[in-house]
């Protein structure tokens, strides 16, 4: 062997996609009686217009009582709620929306934060949850955290506390300043074929098969072929990330500009927020903002521990004085 090759690095592996649908061939897992109840929960949905696009949002409870607002992740929907948002709907108004280039809603030329601040406002204001004396609640999970924390700031006067569920706050030389890589746009012959496909982002293995099956099967559309066949492809904008705007500033610049109380949850186990970045978010957030770790949970807090965020955004509600 020569010393050239004797010194040559051993190539890594690529990492194994966790496709967790895949064995279902299309099938539904079994899901328990209450996620039944919740999506057997009646809910009124609509749209509204936000500079140029039109926005859907969908709504759980009466209209008139105390507003909470749900906004999703990066390339997910509002169906990302379905299981959380009816637990809320006795005592609520529970408003979760489509952020542009997702779900449901129109796609853009260009996404930016400052606009889908806007689109969350609308959307509460359009389904409902600003019909009460009290000012709404607003939480957002992972990229919706970050929405939420602009909404803080451009629009926090509006609401009563907001909520972000693992959503990294890093130091502002170690925030992301370019898109990450596009995906999406492809499509695929039957159900079934795509179904397979879907994994999670970031990639995680997540017992709750049925969760993953029912974001999943609402994260689909129909594309209807040259020659009349219908093949399917993801909801979302492939070029969602190449057409966002990275020139805001760091999270972490913000918070002394939020202009609402502001309580942050994560997952226990989550990569994105480890024990290094929770402590450097418990050290630059406010003293009294409350913080909460759901254990057995990682970045996708609703899909691991559904009921405990359910019990966590409990807790946070009662603390600003409501149900």
């Amino acid at each position: 062997m020569s010393k050239s090759e004797d010194n040559k690095k051993p190539e890594k592996k690529p990492r194994r996609k966790i496709l967790p649908l895949a064995p279902f061939a299309g099938k539904k897992p079994v899901a328990p009686a209450w996620f039944d109840t919740c999506l057997e929960e009646p809910f009124e949905s609509g749209g509204v217009d936000v500079s140029g696009a039109n926005i859907c949002w969908k709504a759980w409870g009466e209209r008139g009582k105390p507003g909470l607002i749900l906004v999703h992740g990066g390339v997910a929907h509002k169906g990302w709620w379905d299981f959380i948002g009816p637990w809320f709907a006795r005592h609520r108004r529970v408003v979760a929306m489509d952020l542009s280039g997702m779900g449901d809603s129109d796609w853009r030329d260009v996404y930016n934060m400052p606009l889908y601040a806007d689109e969350v406002l609308a959307a509460g204001e359009a389904g409902g949850a600003f019909e009460h004396a009290r000012k709404p609640i607003l939480a957002g999970h992972s990229f919706g955290g970050f929405v939420t924390m602009g909404s803080a700031v451009r629009h926090g006067a509006r609401y009563e506390r907001a909520i972000t569920i693992d959503s990294p706050v890093r130091p502002a030389d170690q925030q992301r300043r370019t898109a990450p890589p596009s995906r999406g746009g492809r499509t695929y012959r039957t159900q079934e074929e795509i179904m397979s496909r879907f994994r999670l982002l970031p990639d995680q293995e997540c017992d709750n098969l049925f969760l993953l099956d029912h974001i999943a099967r609402n994260a689909l559309r129909e594309v209807k072929q040259d020659d009349g066949s219908i093949e399917w492809a993801w909801k979302f904008d492939p070029n969602l990330w190449a057409k966002m705007t990275y020139d805001m500033r760091a999270a972490v610049e913000t918070i002394s500009e939020f202009n609402c109380p502001v309580a942050i949850i994560r997952g226990e186990n989550s990569l994105m927020m480890n024990a290094e970045i929770w402590d450097y978010m418990c050290k630059e957030f406010p003293g009294q903002t409350p913080r909460f770790s759901i254990p057995e949970a990682r970045h996708h807090v609703m899909l691991d521990q559904p009921l405990a965020l359910v019990s966590a955004l409990r807790a946070l509600i009662s603390c600003a004085g409501g149900k």
